[in-house]
């Protein structure tokens, strides 16, 4: 994977034979993602055995967390119970104040230096081997949906790995902005000095895109402005077209359980919620003990006002199935995408909406094309 100049990370293609090129498709989350297969699938929101308001009950991980602190709650929980050795999560590179990579996290403090969002792009699996082979730790595995996936396919091809990931917890994700984004609001600030340190958000729900200077000025600005005006308008082709936002292949799925007002997320300073999807047996028991055990305080919440909280979510879960099948007919059926449930949810949509989505993804896919040569 390489960074291009658009600020994102692009597969480096090279000549493979076709062995090579077989398992490169199977690996890649890009166009490969399946799901278990189960009728609750079909549903807007996927496999739930349970869904729960929830927060991080150490007030410190509450309010340094990017929402609630539920999954870096949970990833400590796992560690100081003794049922892993090590979280695989994704925190900045060493020296850097912007560009991220995947950690390995055997304490509590390490889990809380890299809890807060990072809405850039990171490479997750480039050492991925050297780590699984150096030595028989086990791990639980944070990251978005389509990071899940592609652990998912790594351990579908490689078997002997399998017994390696115990837990996968998934953030819900509206998609992955460039590191230009991230630029594009720092020079916002019309500050010449170099940024030390860039938080995306956390201390406070939402929480503030703050950047810390050299020359000792912090600058902020709003989620609503940084993601809403800049972050969020800066995603690549590949997650318009997303599958799955909301972690259908995780064992626990969480987001931001917004407030809402007008029947519209409330971006308003709080204290951080979650609200957590607990997909498998495996996810329940994890979050049940988590809460017996004090590290999660939960509260009942009805899934039908996930609608409200995840508005974006919940119209793109309807959609999206009109975009993925313009991009199977435009690439002679390039992806992988299976018991994920959006073809199903497609039939729900309008169809008059639905079609202006296929128009636009039939614009977008020739304009990427065209850019990316």
């Amino acid at each position: 994977m390489k960074l291009n100049t658009k600020g994102f990370y692009r597969p480096h293609f090279q000549r493979v034979n076709s062995e090579s090129e077989k398992i490169i498709t199977a690996l890649c989350p890009g166009i490969h993602v399946h799901a278990t297969k189960t009728k609750k699938n079909t549903s807007v929101w996927g496999n739930i055995e349970t869904v729960s308001n929830a927060w991080a009950t150490n007030k410190h991980i509450r309010q340094s967390s990017s929402s609630g602190g539920v999954t870096s709650a949970l990833a400590i929980y796992l560690l100081e119970s003794h049922q892993i050795d090590a979280v695989l999560h994704v925190g900045t590179e060493q020296g850097s104040f912007l560009y991220n990579k995947l950690h390995i996290s055997k304490t509590k403090d390490e889990i809380l230096s890299r809890n807060a969002s990072r809405y850039a792009p990171a490479l997750i699996f480039d050492r991925i081997f050297d780590i699984l082979d150096a030595n028989t730790d086990t791990y639980a595995f944070i990251g978005k949906p389509c990071d899940i996936a592609g652990i998912k396919n790594l351990l579908a091809c490689y078997p002997k790995y399998q017994n390696r990931i115990k837990f996968f917890l998934a953030i819900f994700c509206a998609g992955m902005p460039s590191y230009n984004a991230t630029m594009k609001a720092i020079q916002t600030f019309d500050n010449p000095t170099v940024p030390l340190s860039l938080q995306y958000r956390g201390n406070g729900w939402p929480g503030y895109f703050t950047v810390k200077f050299e020359n000792g000025n912090t600058s902020q600005m709003t989620y609503n402005d940084s993601w809403g005006k800049i972050l969020g308008r800066d995603l690549g082709f590949r997650c318009k077209i997303c599958p799955d936002g909301i972690g259908l292949l995780a064992d626990i799925a969480s987001g931001d359980a917004w407030n809402t007002k007008d029947g519209y997320p409330d971006f308003t300073e709080s204290d951080g919620k979650n609200f957590c999807f607990i997909r498998t047996q495996n996810g329940k028991k994890l979050f049940d003990a988590a809460v017996k055990a004090g590290y999660i305080t939960e509260e009942v919440l009805n899934v039908d006002c996930v609608r409200d909280m995840q508005n974006y979510q919940y119209t793109r879960r309807h959609y999206v199935g009109w975009r993925i099948v313009i991009v199977q007919l435009l690439s002679g059926g390039i992806l992988s995408f299976k018991n994920l449930g959006y073809g199903k949810m497609a039939l729900k949509a309008n169809y008059k909406k639905g079609i202006k989505e296929a128009l636009g993804t039939v614009k977008r896919y020739y304009k990427t094309r065209k850019r990316n040569g």
